[in-house]
């Protein structure tokens, strides 16, 4: 079994955000996003039960890489991406296309996300990534049990379901999921002889032409508007109140 997990390099969290002309502002240094990190965790519980071989891949900035070495850590055996300007300011089909290239270059039985990025938040990539794949995508997967045949427990909008996962298809995993293990000490020094390579672009079949443009980018500013009511135990009536001058009641 093969396995490629889709990891990206963000800003950290922890510092603030910046943009030019509506796109992010990557500093060299990025770290792995979060939520990736249940992913990743899903495809190592894989790799333990079958021996499978776990890639991540990505797209974006390289940087420092340190990201990439955060996803290696966890236990990933390798990590392949793809790095280029024309890329710079892709929309979600663009960096499907380019994902679902890296996989079948990998001849990837299985790809695993995270449910969408912490810097996008589009939500569509990994179903995006199944239409070029032509595979099956179980998104919003919460649990894996692994005996002899793999199920997945999915969320839904009435509950959860269980299924039983293909040979081949695209999962998308929620974050709580599942609990991602932690690297030690010697998780994060294995990791510095494990293979990240850089793919060129050019080498995969997919033509950038870019189908999104920023015609104009403003800042909003946030309401504050608003009464601030104390509750001394009769605040309920001054929400009825609201509702009988608003005449919906």
């Amino acid at each position: 079994m093969k396995i490629a997990v889709c990891a990206k390099q963000i800003p950290d969290p922890a510092n603030e955000v910046t943009y030019s002309d509506g796109i992010i502002n990557r500093p060299e240094e990025q770290v792995l996003d979060d939520t990736d990190r249940y992913g990743i965790e899903v495809a190592l519980q894989l790799k333990e039960k079958f021996d499978a071989e776990v890639t991540i891949i990505s797209m974006g900035p390289s940087g420092t890489q340190k990201g990439l070495q955060q996803a290696l850590q966890m236990g990933a055996d390798k990590a392949i991406y793809v790095d280029d300007d024309s890329l710079k300011g892709s929309n979600s089909l663009m960096t499907a296309n380019v994902l679902s290239e890296l996989a079948k270059s990998l001849t990837a039985d299985i790809v695993i996300f995270g449910t969408e990025s912490t810097d996008g938040y589009s939500g569509t990539v990994p179903q995006q990534v199944s239409r070029f794949l032509d595979v099956e995508c179980i998104s919003y997967v919460k649990a894996i049990e692994t005996g002899d045949n793999i199920t997945l427990t999915r969320q839904t909008g009435e509950g959860s379901e269980k299924v039983n996962m293909p040979d081949k298809c695209v999962i998308s995993v929620t974050a709580g999921g599942v609990e991602p293990r932690y690297p030690n000490f010697k998780d994060i020094m294995a990791a510095k002889s494990k293979s990240i390579e850089q793919i060129p672009l050019g080498e995969l079949n997919i033509v950038t032409n870019q189908n999104l443009e920023f015609l104009n980018v403003e800042s909003v500013e946030s309401s504050k508007s608003g009464e601030k009511i104390i509750d001394e135990g009769e605040a309920y009536q001054e929400i009825v109140n609201k509702l009988k001058e608003l005449k919906i009641i």
